[in-house]
């Protein structure tokens, strides 16, 4: 990331777009970003084969006092939870294309030294860490 990249407000969105390339990459289909409803954001909706998932982003630089799985609260679950119903009501047939509806957690680790040099985020997907 550049100086420009970086400020405190586009952070987030260019580390959730380096997620989407991933998830592209792990044959997902982006259907939508940051989609936002009275109740929360949802960073990422996608298809994974004939599942409709929902995927929440979490980054933090090495050597972190807590990982991205460990960041996720109970509140965030909750608030997600209510996210996700909002925006299958608001799309009711949506989710009746698809086989399953899950929320997978989307891990970006940032490389340390490396990525001054241009280094590769570490990206690690853990699917359904709430089921519907």
């Amino acid at each position: 990331m550049n100086k420009q990249e970086t400020g405190p407000h586009n952070v987030g969105y260019v580390i959730e777009g380096y997620a989407c390339d991933y998830l592209k990459r792990n044959k997902y289909r982006i259907i939508c970003r940051n989609y936002r409803s009275r109740y929360g954001e949802i960073d990422i909706v996608a298809t994974d084969e004939s599942a409709l998932v929902f995927v929440e982003v979490r980054y933090r630089r090495r050597g972190s006092l807590v990982t991205p799985e460990e960041s996720v609260s109970r509140a965030k679950i909750r608030r997600l939870k209510l996210a996700v119903r909002d925006f299958l009501w608001k799309h009711s047939g949506m989710a009746g294309n698809h086989s399953s509806i899950r929320v997978d957690l989307c891990c970006v680790t940032d490389p340390g030294e490396a990525s001054q040099e241009g280094g590769e985020f570490d990206f690690k997907v853990i699917k359904g860490i709430i089921q519907f």
